[in-house]
């Protein structure tokens, strides 16, 4: 089973490396009055992680809500 993980994340990480590689030309990202250019490939692991960790504190939150109804 380890050598099925381990092949598992040697494909994820190849298909990451492609993704960087294809998508490695420069975007500009406008936000209200902010404007700034980098790699869209960058922009995409920004996005992700941004994405995790509000997924994250929403899970959480969401957590301790369920948490005190139960208590009362």
């Amino acid at each position: 089973m380890d050598k099925v993980y381990l092949i598992l994340k040697i494909l994820i990480t190849l298909i990451i490396v492609v993704l960087f590689v294809q998508n490695i030309r420069v975007v500009e990202v406008t936000f209200l009055t902010w404007s700034l250019s980098l790699p869209l490939a960058l922009l995409l692991v920004v996005i992700y992680v941004l994405g995790m960790v509000s997924g994250k504190s929403l899970m959480a939150l969401i957590r301790r809500l369920r948490s005190r109804e139960h208590r009362r």
